[in-house]
């Protein structure tokens, strides 16, 4: 049997889990982790979190050292689940909640439904159009760039139900963008703007959030963590531009300039 301390580091680790699986920088979960723990009054607490995992040891007057290690191999971007998981924190810190309300809590927001999968395709769609009429599109520009982009998210998530690892499937994806925007402009190249078609359908694809992170946890001096996502952001924004390129050079070969 669990013993109370064991119950609240566990408490507090599975929280640090969720927020990190959800997107949320490593500074922020190590620091929301040192928060719950700080106020029980152990004599000492140490917390370490990268994007992969997340160690955090307990010790104090008449009780053992208590280490709990979790390792996290998927990550999304579910920004409610962190808004939640913050409220949740800092009601559990400020004695809202007792050790098994605020438990139970963490399992039904990590239970909560993503949008479906027709939404995220609907919505990358629009995303797409939006960011072809920012970068000086058109009516035009706009329809197209929304059934590219809808297309697009079909496909990655046929990719994705099959399990194909991540950087393939957005190789893949930005292929089809840039084969479907060659084939257009070998059709009606007089009548779209190529430019803005294709940098808002990859727009839906940049890792923002990747990137945004590492600049966020190298300015809470993670700097392991920052160097670490800015390594996936650039890896992630070079495997988008080959998938592009690849297509858009075979097109200029065959089909003449843009």
């Amino acid at each position: 049997m669990a013993t109370d301390y064991e119950q609240i580091l566990t408490f507090a680790v599975s929280l640090g889990e969720v927020m990190l699986r959800s997107g949320a920088e490593t500074y922020r979960v190590e620091d929301t982790i040192s928060r719950i723990l700080s106020v029980h009054n152990f004599e000492q607490v140490d917390t370490f979190v990268t994007p992969t995992g997340i160690t955090t040891s307990i010790s104090g007057h008449n009780m053992p050292i208590c280490t709990l290690l979790r390792r996290v191999k998927h990550r999304s971007n579910r920004l409610d689940k962190i808004e939640y998981l913050n409220q949740l924190s800092r009601d559990y810190v400020m004695g809202k909640l007792t050790l098994e309300q605020a438990t139970i809590k963490v399992h039904e927001i990590d239970n909560i439904a993503p949008y479906s999968p027709n939404t995220i395709i609907l919505i990358t769609g629009f995303s797409a159009g939006s960011f072809s009429l920012m970068f000086h599109g058109g009516v035009v520009e706009f329809f197209v760039s929304f059934v590219i982009g809808f297309f697009s998210a079909v496909v990655h998530k046929f990719l994705a139900d099959r399990g194909v690892i991540n950087y393939l499937a957005l190789f893949l994806v930005s292929f089809t963008i840039g084969s479907s925007v060659m084939v257009l402009h070998n059709i009606v190249a007089d009548v779209i703007n190529v430019d803005s078609i294709t940098t808002g359908c990859v727009m839906t694809l940049v890792p923002g959030v990747i990137f945004t992170n590492a600049i966020r946890d190298t300015i809470g001096e993670e700097l392991l963590s920052g160097i670490s996502r800015a390594v996936e952001a650039l890896t992630i924004a070079i495997v988008i531009a080959v998938g592009i390129c690849i297509p858009m050079f075979l097109g200029l070969q065959v089909g003449g300039g843009l």
